[in-house]
């Protein structure tokens, strides 16, 4: 559902030195996050670390079987690209961190997904738009690129000193909008940011109701707040003429920003029903989990009953030991409130196996050591997995890529029937399970 203009840009055919046979290998867009703090080692530590943190977002194309297209892949820092210098000196803490990049249709009467955006969280989430397009070799020249953004690309090739740690790599050049700093130059970094902020905390997914367009060309999308324990939502807008500065485009309509970088939650619809949540699919053996239901990647649509098509996330929550346990969750688009249909049970995810492509290249060597423990019992699963992508697989419909962080050490991606799925959110089964 890309438009043609945008997906010509991610796989380099609107190149007159990208042949076809190369934008034909490219399949996927990988985005993952990388940086000098982590969780994988004890040095690199995030938490009481005096050391700057420099947070990157990577990017790289993948060919059908998953793998990095060679010469095609980026690492930009989006805190030293958007922000004015004051800010970067402020602050030794990056505040971007978790990213997604999402597609969303910004022109009325277009259908297919025109513009893409960032999204990068800490303890709030906010949202860019942001431009990438292949390259056949390192440049800093922007000419050539019709969007709805202008100005200048991130240099690829550093000018002076203080853009050499800013990017990496070669092949995919990125841009941001042209003004990111308010009017009002005397305003403060936070507030900055709270110019383009989705609202606080993080795991935000958005997402369209599928009902084809409005009177007046526009397509509903949504900004998913919580997938289940009282499901919440908020209609969101990426329409606009251009996104050159604040000024041009609001994510959310009138809304405002109040104490503690919160939006004004009036406009947020939940879903209160007398029978609640449907019942998992099966039971967990653990005591209570932490914290809020969140979401982790969505969304897919899958077949549900015979004139019914469901959208499909993942959720997860934190065990009392600090370990990373998901769940499937399905909700309808046919009403306006995405009433969920179905919840799996939960379960956990698998290790690198010695028949996963590339496992050789794996350099952490006690990142599969820190297995899930749930009250007395060990299971053979990594501590911590997050899920951060779900998406289609392009070689078959009826197959989805799973794409999950092992402990903050690598990520890996396994393609996943679509009636796997099915079964995980029908079937009643015990106790917890592990996807391999």
């Amino acid at each position: 559902d890309l438009d043609p203009k945008l997906l010509d840009y991610l796989t380099g055919r609107y190149h007159p030195n990208i042949s076809n046979e190369e934008a034909d290998q490219a399949k996927y867009l990988s985005i993952a996050r990388g940086g000098n703090f982590n969780n994988c080692g004890n040095a690199t530590r995030r938490m009481n670390n005096p050391t700057k943190e420099q947070s990157y977002l990577v990017l790289a194309l993948l060919d059908e079987k998953l793998q990095p297209i060679p010469g095609a892949s980026a690492a930009v820092r989006p805190f030293q690209a958007l922000m004015p210098s004051f800010c970067i000196e402020r602050w030794n803490s990056d505040p971007f961190q978790d990213y997604q990049i999402i597609a969303a249709r910004s022109t009325k009467g277009n259908e297919k997904k025109d513009q893409l955006f960032m999204i990068a969280s800490d303890t709030l989430s906010v949202i860019f738009a942001i431009d990438i397009r292949r390259v056949p070799s390192a440049t800093n020249d922007a000419s050539g690129w019709k969007t709805k953004l202008k100005g200048a690309a991130v240099n690829m090739i550093a000018a002076d000193e203080h853009e050499s740690d800013q990017f990496y790599g070669e092949g995919l050049q990125v841009r941001f909008m042209d003004e990111t700093v308010p009017s009002d130059k005397n305003k403060y970094c936070e507030v900055i940011l709270m110019h383009n902020i989705m609202d606080g905390r993080k795991n935000y997914h958005i997402f369209d109701d599928g009902r084809g367009p409005n009177e007046d060309g526009t397509i509903n999308t949504y900004m998913e707040i919580r997938p289940y324990g009282i499901r919440s939502h908020r209609k969101v807008n990426f329409y606009a003429d251009r996104f050159h500065n604040f000024h041009d485009w609001q994510l959310v309509p009138n809304g405002t920003i109040g104490e503690h970088r919160i939006r004004d939650r009036s406009d947020i619809t939940e879903n209160h029903s007398r029978g609640g949540d449907p019942k998992v699919q099966w039971d967990h053996p653990f005591p209570r989990l932490e914290g809020d239901v969140r979401g982790t990647a969505c969304c897919i649509d899958l077949a549900w009953s015979k004139n019914e098509t469901v959208k499909v996330g993942i959720s997860h929550q934190v065990t009392p030991e600090r370990g990373y346990v998901s769940n499937f969750y399905a909700f309808e688009t046919k009403t306006s409130k995405f009433w969920n249909v179905a919840i799996s049970g939960s379960f956990c995810l698998g290790s690198m196996a010695e028949h996963d492509v590339n496992a050789e290249t794996q350099i952490f060597p006690s990142a599969d050591k820190r297995k899930l423990h749930i009250g007395n019992e060990t299971y053979n699963c990594p501590t911590i997995t997050f899920a951060s992508g779900l998406v289609e697989y392009e070689a078959d419909p009826n197959y989805a890529v799973l794409s999950y962080g092992v402990n903050d050490c690598y990520s890996r991606s396994i393609v996943i029937s679509k009636n796997r799925i099915r079964e995980f959110l029908t079937v009643k089964v015990g106790l917890v399970h592990a996807v391999q």
